[in-house]
Formats: C-alpha cells, structure tokens, sequence
C-alpha cells in the first residue's frame, strides 16, 4: 500500500509543478470578472448582430410587400363594378325574357 501512496504522492507532485497555483494579489477577482465579462459579451454581440440583421431583412420585405406586391394585386382588379352590378350583369332581364317569348308561338 506504500508503494500506491508514493506514487499518488508523485503524481501529485508533478501535477503541482506543471500547474502552479495562480499569484493571489488584490487584482485577482477583478481580471477574472473581466475574462468573463468579455467572453459574455463577444457570445452576446453575435446574437444581437443576428437579431438585427433579422430584423432589417424583415423591414425590407415589409416596405417591398408594401410598395410592389400590393399595389399589383390591388391593380389587378377582377370586377369593373360593384357585387350589385355584377349580379345584374349576369342575370339581365334579356335572358329571361328569351325563354318567355320562345314559349309563344303567336
């Protein structure tokens, strides 16, 4: 059992040589903060950029939709008059009195 503790023992050993413990001085916690802040802040500055360009391509659409989409659709219009008009066009007393006299044979 000596024999594993002397090893651990130099496994520790050469792990505190090869990772020494950082100086601790009043300015520690401060660049730590700091490491973290701009970390934070480079993850954060992705995804407001994306956010924005996200937002800009929706304005875009938007103002197209607005000023080429539906003044076409709107140009395109499929009846000349009201829904009334419409219905009176299509079922004239022309029609109607056709069959009437057709009936007659005088």
């Amino acid at each position: 059992m000596d024999r594993m503790d002397d090893k651990l023992d130099s496994l520790w050993v050469e792990y505190r040589e090869a990772c020494p413990d950082p100086d601790p001085s009043p300015d520690f916690m401060p660049r730590l903060w700091h490491q973290i802040e701009k970390r934070r802040n480079a993850n954060a500055s992705v995804f407001r950029r994306l956010a924005q360009i996200c937002v800009m391509a929706t304005v875009a659409l938007t103002l197209l939709i607005g000023a080429v989409v539906i003044p076409r659709i709107q140009a395109e219009a499929f009846f000349a008059g009201s829904y009334a008009e419409e219905l009176a066009a299509e079922h004239s007393n022309a029609d109607f009195t056709d069959f009437l006299t057709a009936g007659d044979l005088r």
